[in-house]
């Protein structure tokens, strides 16, 4: 384990493309040499032929899109990966890069020897990255954050053990690989990150990765950017030589399909596999392989894409679980990676495996069962294991019905049957009234006879019509004085 660095800000870094192919000359038959840590002088750094470099971000450059992507901010208020070192098996780093201040250990360098021993171990002061590769990958792991976020690593307080392969990885022998992960695992490394991909299934470096898992160091390997079609008429037989059996599997890519190693495919940034990444049984998990800015040698910043870069995502990502986490091993991480990714298409990929690494699910995921996870494509733990290079994923769950079907039907019989009586029951008065009228229509007889009719109150005395005063007018006629008669009209006056 790695003591805490501090972090400095200023930039980030990511990913380049590149299509790696094993050299027709490599003689397979070598014997794997002997590694010798430390024990050759320390060699002055060998001049570029050609040095790859980087620009200056725009001023206006926003948060850098992974940190979107993978959700990182969430992830890094519970882990930024202190304490967890990440071995870096590639061209090499320039740890001189602002972003990576404080976050690259002295590592070692393999320089390729036309002699018996077939390589030069040595530990430098500085590395060259002439390519510009390892120091991409270096950035995409543990780069400082920037200010505004500009740039980041996945887990910018992890820090990195740099293995150069002087000559670079794609004209390296079987041998000089094989040691450089072996020098990676003496260094007491927990995550070896491998950015390169290869046809050939090479013993020794299959050796050298079989013990850095039995070691317990999580290997994290690219599935590479040729292309392949997988099932889907890969044209491969699995040896390397392109010929194929006619069965439509695709080549399997090494050290990405070795047994027990962590292979990572590439998606772009809507999340689809991109066409250029590797497909198989042996992909297990996928991160962002679009283009982005990465760190390049001598402080600036390039374009590239591809999977190397989704894998260095893969290798913070773990390293952000194993700092909160740091009691798993391997495999338990590995698991925890898988079981926590987004499935790309509702289910297991070729191209993505699992799905896209998700730092934060990863970090904050329920164990399950754990070692009785079994195969998402078949079921058989015993299969899925014998396959080379491929960890057990958890299956994502099928849609299954609520109710078998024998259920189902009984369920359906039973609420007929209670629907039934519910009817019954509110029908019964409307049935008894129906048959008391005979089962015709209309009223009952009851109801169609007339109701009784109360008697019509007698009519009222009509006396004072015919001018007989009743009592009261007689009474009142009493009190009333006598009118005087009245006077004959003047006209009727006799004279």
């Amino acid at each position: 384990m790695a003591t805490p660095r501090t972090a400095v800000s200023t930039g980030v870094s990511t990913g380049l493309r590149r299509r790696l192919l094993w050299p027709p000359l490599l003689a397979l038959g070598l014997t794997l040499a002997t590694p010798l840590p430390g024990a050759l002088p320390e060699a002055a750094a060998q001049d570029c032929s050609q040095q790859a470099t980087g620009e200056e971000l725009p001023e206006n450059a926003g948060p850098y899109p992974l940190i979107e992507q993978l959700g990182l901010r969430q992830a890094w208020d519970l882990a930024t990966g202190e304490g967890v070192t990440v071995a870096v098996l590639d061209s090499g780093v320039d740890r001189e890069h602002p972003d990576l201040a404080g976050a690259v250990a002295r590592g070692s360098e393999f320089t390729v020897v036309p002699e018996e021993r077939e390589f030069v171990r040595t530990t430098p002061e500085r590395q060259r990255d002439c390519p510009g590769h390892g120091t991409a990958v270096a950035g995409m792991i543990a780069a400082n954050r920037a200010e505004g976020d500009r740039m980041a690593g996945v887990a910018p307080g992890s820090v990195v053990y740099p293995v150069r392969i002087a000559d670079g990885v794609d004209r390296a022998t079987p041998n000089t690989l094989a040691a450089a992960v072996d020098d990676a695992v003496a260094a007491d490394v927990d995550i070896l990150n491998l950015s390169f991909a290869y046809p050939v299934d090479a013993e020794p470096l299959r050796a050298a990765v079989a013990r850095a898992v039995d070691a317990g160091v999580l290997v994290v390997a690219a599935a590479g950017n040729e292309g392949n079609e997988g099932n889907e008429g890969g044209n491969g037989d699995g040896a390397g030589n392109g010929e194929g059996d006619g069965e439509g599997d695709a080549v399997p890519m090494y050290p990405a399909a070795y047994e027990g190693v962590l292979t990572v495919g590439a998606v772009g940034e809507d999340g689809q596999p991109l066409e250029t990444s590797n497909a198989g049984d042996w992909v297990d998990l996928a991160g962002y392989g679009q283009e982005l800015a990465v760190a390049a040698p001598g402080g600036g910043y390039r374009v590239e894409a591809g999977t190397s870069f989704a894998t260095a995502q893969v290798s913070g990502a773990a390293a952000l679980v194993l700092s909160r986490f740091p009691d798993l091993t391997a495999a338990q991480l590995a698991d925890r990676l898988t079981e926590s990714a987004n499935p790309v298409g509702g289910g297991r990929g070729e191209r993505t495996g699992a799905g896209i690494v998700d730092p934060f699910a990863a970090l904050t995921h329920l164990d399950g069962a754990g070692d009785g996870a079994t195969d998402g494509a078949t079921g058989d733990q015993g299969e899925a294991a014998a396959r080379p290079g491929h960890i057990p994923v958890r299956p994502i769950p099928e849609d299954r019905p609520l109710l078998s079907p024998t259920a189902a039907t009984a369920l359906g019989w039973t609420g007929g049957l209670l629907l039934a009586v519910a009817l019954g029951l509110l029908g019964a008065p409307a049935v008894r009234r129906a048959a008391r009228r005979g089962w015709h229509a209309g009223p009952t007889p009851e109801e169609r006879a007339p109701a009784a009719r109360e008697p019509a109150p007698p009519p009222p005395p009509l006396d004072w019509l015919r001018g007989t005063p009743d009592a009261n007018d007689r009474s009142t006629a009493a009190r009333s004085p006598a009118r005087p008669p009245a006077r004959p009209h003047a006209r009727n006056r006799t004279r």
